[in-house]
């Protein structure tokens, strides 16, 4: 089988609650664009669409009218919208044969030069989700399409991109460090945000970081991550740390 590997960004199917399926998200997005930027157009990078169940005796399916509709709006005065569409598929467990849904599948595969998914769908039901994504997986397939499956525990999505994140960089941080690391991709800062703050932040205060030697280097220097934010989004950084700061030294305080 050959795949048109000029369909990057990649197409992923995320297994796991939404807490952690919406911080995987927001980094896989985000490190896409800054690998493909060519790849996006619109008014934004993403949108996030609810595939509504349609029981099969039921003749108006229109959830691809709605779906093109959303898309419209996304694009902005571009031609057509170009990015992520991140599709919510629980209604459709226990549903994975239903004709509606092959046809949904088919439409999102023609469109997919345009358009990349990220398909949400919750794993509690372990049989069901694993039908419901084969069948994603059998479509896109068959139409030659790159598609990845990624289970997202708490564990995988957070946790261990954090661990790997500060191995990669050869530093030691203390747990509310992590801890920290892990709020900020939680609420969707990138790999690349988190990794250029702890490399500035060791070249200055050495491999072994602890909170206050993060907030001895950021209360006291010129961030280089706030040339790589919008104003709006390193405000949104900072107000992380500070109020991290303030929950530290409070209960440092109260001991």
């Amino acid at each position: 089988m050959k795949f048109n590997t000029n369909s990057m960004p990649e197409n992923i199917i995320l297994l796991g609650n939404y807490d952690s399926q919406t911080a995987y998200m927001h980094s896989v997005i985000a490190e896409e664009k800054a690998y493909h930027p060519e790849k996006f157009e619109g008014n934004s990078d993403w949108f996030d669409f609810e595939l509504r169940y349609i029981a099969p005796f039921d003749k108006n399916f229109c959830e691809l009218k709605r779906l093109q509709g959303t898309a419209a709006e996304a694009a902005g005065r571009r031609a057509e919208f170009k990015g992520y569409i991140v599709i919510n598929l629980n209604e459709w467990i226990t549903h994975h044969e239903d004709d509606y849904l092959n046809k949904a599948i088919l439409f999102l595969a023609d469109m997919n030069d345009c358009w990349k998914y990220i398909f949400l769908i919750n794993n509690l039901n372990v049989r069901a989700s694993r039908e419901l994504t084969g069948k994603i997986l059998e479509v896109f397939f068959q139409n030659h399409i790159i598609c990845k499956v990624r289970e997202c525990s708490s564990e995988s999505s957070v946790k261990h991109r954090a661990n790997t994140i500060c191995k990669e960089l050869g530093v030691i941080c203390d747990s509310p460090v992590k801890e920290t690391i892990e709020e900020m991709m939680t609420s969707g800062f990138d790999k690349a945000i988190v990794s250029a703050l702890l490399s500035e932040v060791s070249w200055y205060q050495g491999k072994k970081i602890s909170m206050d030697a993060l907030f001895g280097f950021i209360f006291n220097h010129k961030l280089s991550v706030s040339y790589m934010l919008s104003q709006k989004e390193y405000c949104r950084l900072m107000s992380i740390i500070e109020r991290r700061k303030e929950n530290w030294y409070g209960e440092k305080e109260a001991v």
